[in-house]
């Protein structure tokens, strides 16, 4: 998934198998707690019309945020979405989503691993199943970056990723085969089950990325979800 000489068509459908995996997940959910603390700091719906500023870094093909908005909707919350990502064509699959569910979302190509200021300002920065693609140096820098897109106004970070062990290597090396024809899913669901972080490693990460005080819950199904408040 990785790999920017990935064929369209392939990407493409990686892009759905991921989608149909993280629905049947309920991923998009593990940022609820996150979102309702960041609602109410900007006002219980959000900041005037604009709703709450959410940013996904590493978005995809967006349905984790989709998802995450579409909650938020039932539950009376405006939400503005900013899909994040590296790849050009992920950030249209994004966007097209969010339209065909009839929200508002802005798409920005960037490296989420790049310097200060890389990442837009937010109310939430939320980050889906992105982390343990990356080495420690640069999940440090996008844990860095994330808490700098949400400083100034006081928000909230909310990291949702898979947990390291034998139970998730089990449903790694099974789901994705029964759920998706991808063989780019497939082998990454393998890889990303190894290179998972566990649940204090992600603490030490957070803590070296100046979010010191987050704390990490397990989630459904193999995961754990990070959340850290600026103010």
């Amino acid at each position: 998934m990785d790999d920017p000489a990935l064929d369209p068509s392939d990407h493409d459908r990686a892009l759905r198998g991921l989608a149909r995996i993280n629905r049947l997940s309920f991923a998009g959910r593990a940022h609820l707690p996150a979102l309702a603390l960041a609602a109410g700091r900007s006002g219980g719906g959000g900041r005037a019309a604009a709703g709450v500023r959410v940013l996904d870094v590493g978005a995809g093909s967006g349905d984790g945020a989709v998802s995450l908005a579409l909650a938020a909707k039932r539950r009376g919350v405006a939400v503005k979405l900013v899909l994040a990502d590296i790849s050009p064509r992920a950030v249209e699959a994004g966007r097209n989503r969010a339209a065909q569910a009839g929200l508002d979302a802005e798409g920005v190509v960037v490296d989420a691993v790049g310097g200060a200021g890389t990442l837009p300002a937010a109310d939430l920065a939320v980050c889906s199943l992105f982390l343990h693609h990356l080495t420690e140096v640069q999940a440090l820098a996008v844990l860095g970056n994330m808490r700098e897109s949400v400083s100034e106004v006081g928000g909230v970070v909310s990291v949702n990723d898979l947990r390291r062990g034998a139970w998730g290597s089990v449903l790694a090396n099974t789901v994705p085969r029964m759920v998706t024809r991808s063989p780019v899913v497939h082998t990454d669901a393998a890889i990303s089950a190894r290179a998972a972080w566990t649940a204090s490693e992600l603490l030490d990460l957070a803590a070296r990325a100046g979010m010191s005080g987050a704390r990490v819950h397990p989630c459904f199904p193999a995961r754990m979800t990070l959340v850290w408040s600026a103010a």
